[in-house]
């Protein structure tokens, strides 16, 4: 067994996205006359945006309102963010790492397609991608491992042999499903909350990662 592929997912771990979607996200709330704690969106907004509809508006709302709703807060989203984005650091320089060492790469995210060419054409990124996987290709949100899985068959790679970047524990819940290996990158939770929590490799940004150290996680 040895590293093959590496599967980066997107919002907060590319880029630290993630307190922008929160605002959007209360944003569009207010806007829709729902009240919304913090708590209920920390506890109900993951997954992907066909799964967090539901869970604010009622079971009984359509895919077709969903998808409605969806666009209406993710373009309230791009709106806010569009000129504050830039790659975590170390990322650019990351990514040509693992293209110089014959790494496939892949991306495996939550967000639908709008919002990933989004990012991938602002940071001008696409070009390190053999694979782009969106909830628009695998509908079923993590923690369920699918997203991953569908990104290292198309890869042509076993899941034993691709590492996982991601941010969240949900992400992580769903690398591991996968029967993959993850680093985190601190964005979302600092290092000392994955303290016991099994990631093989705990990251502040890309500046830190080595070809060597990645490597040895599986030999």
């Amino acid at each position: 067994m040895g590293l093959e592929a590496v599967i980066f997912d997107m919002d907060g771990t590319l880029i630290d996205s993630m307190p922008y979607h929160t605002k959007s996200w209360h944003q569009f709330f207010k806007q829709k006359g729902v009240d919304v704690s913090p708590q209920d969106l920390k506890e109900k907004g993951h997954g992907t945006l066909f799964d967090i509809m539901p869970r604010f508006f009622g079971s009984h709302i359509s895919k077709d309102e969903s998808y409605r709703l969806a666009m209406e807060k993710e373009a309230i989203y791009r709106e806010m963010y569009a000129p504050a984005m830039a790659p975590i650091e170390g990322l650019i320089e990351w990514l040509d790492t693992l293209k110089a060492n014959g790494l496939k790469i892949a991306l495996g995210t939550a967000a639908d397609f709008t919002n990933t060419n989004f990012v991938l054409d602002t940071l001008q990124i696409r070009k390190y991608f053999d694979v782009i996987v969106t909830s628009d290709i695998v509908p079923e949100g993590k923690p369920s491992p699918a997203v991953f899985n569908y990104a290292a068959t198309q890869l042509g790679t076993n899941q034993s042999n691709c590492l996982v970047f991601e941010d969240t524990y949900i992400g992580v819940k769903a690398a591991k499903a996968a029967g993959m290996k993850v680093a985190v990158i601190t964005t979302t939770h600092p290092h000392h909350e994955w303290e016991g929590f099994g990631v093989d490799l705990i990251l502040d940004s890309y500046k830190e990662a080595k070809m060597g150290t990645i490597k040895n996680l599986f030999t």
